[in-house]
């Protein structure tokens, strides 16, 4: 364990107000692709992907031609609107006020300009001109657990400050309908857009239990970094992966059960997991020798929301909040993302 305690507040949640059918998605997807090769992959591939997704733009607007000055345009403006919302709601959640906050850890692959989306943030919102800044554009899914490990190095030589943790994606605004291959095709199925925000502090912000950071890690496989990208083309941006990266989480299983046989205090209880899709959640449930109700709230974030990309863990810890584990429970919260770069901690559910 740490030797100062972070402790994770309830997030925030500014979901997309666009709520899609997977089915629209997978239809309108078929129908633009009447001649591809891989049509029929790609029909049972959509297939898997069944339930809704969450937009902040219209359907219309995500799948419309756009350039892609206006594309990177519309993309932060929408997180910076949300961004305001989700810490407005956070700080009222804790009782707290902008200038109580003295660290602010923001990720972010999507809304990604200069100045960046925390420098706006702290002009939107009035924050402190002496607030410590920590920005990420590039850890993408794995960004959530990563600002969560960041707020505990902070607070490990700051203890007595205040950290707020913005995570926002607008995913589906990379959206391409020139990527035709059969992995941009599930991207297309698979995405889904929120901003949340939580605050994390030595000390439970509140009565209510709390989620506590005990250990944290981080690791990279060597000579991945073409499993998961981020590309640019005059149309904008866009992920692309290749299949290598369903064997991201095999691959890993060593140092991850390494570590967690070296920190964790017995079997693991619950778990706040970036579900990247349905045959990773499956494989790393698989690998933690885990049943399906620990990985129950993540399998619903995707099916209800989608890939929410950095913000997952975020969401999947608001539905942890709603049905709480109980007190001296012991938890993995864990992002797999570009590098391939994992990020992951070991919680408590403190009482």
């Amino acid at each position: 364990m740490t030797s100062t305690a972070a402790h994770v507040a309830r997030p925030a949640l500014v979901l997309g107000p666009h709520t899609v059918d997977a089915a629209r998605i997978s239809a309108d997807i078929l129908a633009r692709n009447p001649d591809h090769p891989q049509r029929e992959a790609i029909r049972r591939a959509l297939g898997n992907l069944p339930g809704t997704r969450r937009y902040l733009a219209p359907y219309e607007q995500i799948v419309g031609e756009r350039s892609t000055v206006q594309r990177k345009d519309d993309t932060f403006d929408a997180v910076r609107r949300a961004a305001r919302d989700a810490v407005t709601a956070a700080l009222a959640d804790t009782g707290l006020a902008p200038g109580d906050i003295d660290c602010v850890v923001v990720s972010s692959a999507t809304a990604d300009k200069v100045p960046g989306l925390a420098v706006h943030l702290l002009n939107d919102l009035g924050l402190r001109p002496d607030v410590r800044i920590r920005s990420m554009t590039q850890a993408a899914c794995a960004g959530g657990a990563l600002a969560l490990v960041m707020a505990e190095n902070h607070l490990a030589r700051y203890p007595e400050h205040t950290v707020l943790v913005l995570v926002g994606e607008f995913l589906s605004a990379m959206y391409q309908d020139s990527a035709r291959s059969l992995e941009d095709q599930i991207y297309k199925a698979l995405w889904g857009d929120l901003v949340a925000a939580t605050v994390v502090a030595a000390r439970p912000l509140g009565s209510a239990p709390t989620l506590r950071i005990d250990h944290t890690w981080e690791y990279t496989l060597p000579h991945t970094v073409e499993r998961y990208r981020k590309l640019t083309d005059e149309r904008g941006d866009h992920f692309s992966s290749t299949r290598d990266s369903l064997r991201s989480v095999t691959d890993l299983a060593p140092a991850l059960l390494d570590w967690l046989g070296r920190h964790a205090d017995g079997p693991l209880d619950f778990g706040i997991l970036h579900p990247g899709g349905p045959a990773i959640l499956t494989r790393l449930a698989k690998v933690l020798g885990v049943d399906e109700e620990f990985v129950r709230h993540s399998r619903d974030v995707l099916a209800q929301e989608g890939n929410l990309g950095g913000a997952t863990v975020l969401s999947v810890l608001h539905r942890t909040y709603r049905t709480p584990p109980r007190p001296g429970h012991q938890g993995l919260v864990l992002g797999l993302g570009p590098g391939v770069s994992t990020a992951a901690l070991l919680v408590t559910w403190s009482g």
